[in-house]
């Protein structure tokens, strides 16, 4: 299959400092970008014009998300807290204090009403949006510090990918560890991704591959190599059939998931970006993606014509 991907709009100066998240609205309308500079940006999805800037944090911000509306977004920040805010206000609705290592990363489950977070202590709480202090679950993994967590699309499992090799899939409801994933030979687990479907999870790790996991049996089913660097960044297209990856290699990855036992295939390769690709995010449709850079810089990319 040829399928190539083409800029359509590119903000050089989107932050002050390195980009380190940014997410496509699920409603479709805003894309949200959180950086080193302390401050997160909203900007209108497909001009790419500047909407507002979310002012509060007085340290990095390390992680956001935007719940299923669209109106909602939290932040975590290295100043040790969690922010909700009106995105379509401009304004903080309310924000927690957290312990240091407490809160690294965290996502809204598919209905909005809880976000996860993960910890440098191994651990992921399970926290109310309407108030985040309150924790109604913790789920525990052997690992010293955990890197990334992530929702299935059917709000029954929590990934949690982190710094020595290992992926835990917990049962959401009893908290169970299902699977103890493997194969990134000792190294940490930078990010992780369910397909929409939920059958495959994807994985990306500083020992510069990419795995592929069968999601019910806890198997792995494919090894994807490629990056020169550090696997910073992975994310599902709604098809199914295809994910992107950013890499310390300054390369945006497209590839093909494998059917039965086909390989996964590298479908194009963008190597326009000077720095680190540090994040990237899906449009709701899944024809556009917007990726964030530690060189300042977000760029758009859709399917060329």
């Amino acid at each position: 299959m040829s399928l190539q991907f083409i800029s359509f709009v590119e903000k050089p100066k989107a932050h002050k400092s390195q980009i380190w998240s940014v997410r496509w609205s699920p409603s479709g309308n805003v894309v949200a970008s959180g950086g080193l500079d302390n401050e997160i940006k909203i900007w209108e999805a497909q001009s790419g014009e500047h909407y507002r800037t979310l002012e509060g944090h007085i340290l990095a911000v390390t992680g956001l998300d935007i719940n299923p509306t669209g109106k909602v977004l939290i932040s975590i920040s290295f100043d040790n807290t969690i922010k909700r805010w009106d995105i379509l206000e401009g304004n903080l609705i309310n924000d927690i204090e957290t312990k240091p290592g407490e809160v690294c990363c965290g996502q809204y489950n598919k209905d909005g009403n809880y976000f996860a977070t993960a910890s440098q202590h191994g651990t992921i709480d399970l926290r109310k949006d309407s108030n985040l202090e309150e924790i109604v679950a913790t789920y525990t993994s052997e690992g010293k510090y955990g890197l990334c967590c992530r929702f299935s699309p059917d709000n029954k499992i929590l990934a949690l990918g982190t710094d020595n090799d290992k992926i835990y899939l917990f049962d959401v409801e009893s908290a169970k560890v299902l699977h103890k994933l493997t194969g990134h030979s000792g190294n940490p687990i930078r990010c992780l991704d369910f397909t929409p479907d939920g059958k495959h999870l994807i994985s990306g790790s500083d020992d510069e591959t990419i795995n592929i996991y069968d999601v019910k049996h806890g198997n792995q089913i494919s090894k994807c190599t490629g990056h020169e660097g550090y696997v910073m960044c992975v994310a599902a297209a709604s098809d199914n059939k295809h994910f992107v990856s950013g890499s310390t290699d300054c390369k945006i990855k497209l590839w093909q998931l494998p059917e039965k036992n086909e390989k996964t295939q590298v479908v194009d390769t963008i190597e326009e970006h000077k720095e680190t690709v540090s994040c990237i995010s899906w449009s709701p449709d899944g024809d556009k993606f917007v990726v964030g850079t530690d060189n300042l810089l977000l760029k758009w990319y859709c399917v060329a014509k």
